[in-house]
């Protein structure tokens, strides 16, 4: 019988999606990081994808490059799951997560088994009081922040490789940050580097966070966009519509998969 991850490897959805998925829970995705760490790999590139990532597949090469590149991709936007579903895929519902969620729960992680995580990202104001939550609540961890507006790509690189992070977060929005990454992952002394979006902000109150029954419930995006509609209208209003020709392409294209079916149409 075949397996979720086999099915996932079927041409069309790894062309879909622009790499391997792998839908995880977020405890498997922190073991999989500590395995990692403790087999001294460097260089890991671990990918998310939410709505918005999927539009910008379509529209951008850095990011289907981005993605090309990735080890690992997990869901973070309930969204994803349904080109999944209609493509004959069952995901479960813990087989999503996001780091706005559950970033307290990662530091408290990495502190227990003396990571070390670099974040890049957010205004130095956000980082301020980021680390004065940091250190309230998460006293021993070792955590470097650095702004994400910056001019000397060389020197930030040099400052990464100097602490050797586990854990690298890049925080600059989308594509911006896939870029960075793209771009420099190679030259970084990382374990595992990762997309970080606006998680700073969130954690730091810079950014209103949706409760968390929304984002259990899928909503979160409805609590986004009643609270900076200015910015994200487009992303939650127009570009839902412009996956439509793509995912239905993939659902024709794939037809549903079955435990005996791999890829092939019926």
């Amino acid at each position: 019988m075949k397996t979720t991850h086999d099915r996932l490897s079927s041409g069309p959805l790894r062309q879909y999606f622009g790499t391997q998925l792998t839908p995880m829970s977020f405890e498997q995705w922190l073991q999989s990081i500590t395995d990692l760490v403790d087999a001294g790999q460097r260089g890991h590139l671990s990918g998310h994808h939410n709505l918005h990532s999927l539009y910008l597949l379509q529209t951008s090469a850095t990011v289907r490059n981005f993605y090309a590149r990735c080890n690992d991709c997990y869901i973070d936007g309930m969204a994803v799951r349904l080109p999944l579903a209609g493509a004959g895929v069952a995901t479960a519902h813990e087989e999503r997560f996001s780091l706005m969620d559950t970033f307290p729960a990662l530091l408290e992680w990495a502190r227990q088994h003396c990571w070390k995580i670099f974040y890049l990202g957010s205004e130095q104001i956000v980082i301020e009081k980021a680390r004065q939550r940091l250190s309230r609540e998460f006293p021993g961890l070792i955590m470097e922040l650095h702004p994400g507006y910056f001019e000397d790509d060389r020197q930030l690189i040099e400052k990464i490789n100097m602490l050797r992070p586990d854990l690298l977060l890049v925080g600059m929005g989308m594509p911006r940050q896939e870029s960075w990454l793209l771009q420099h992952i190679d030259e970084l002394d990382v374990v595992v580097a990762a997309q970080a979006g606006a998680t700073l902000d969130y954690f730091a109150g810079a950014q209103p966070k949706p409760p968390r029954w929304m984002s259990k419930l899928g909503l979160a995006w409805l609590y986004r966009l009643a609270h900076n509609p200015r910015r994200l209208w487009r992303r939650y209003l127009v570009e839902p519509w412009c996956l439509v020709l793509p995912t239905l392409k993939l659902w024709f294209g794939i037809g549903r998969i079955d435990p005996t079916n791999t890829g092939g149409t019926q």
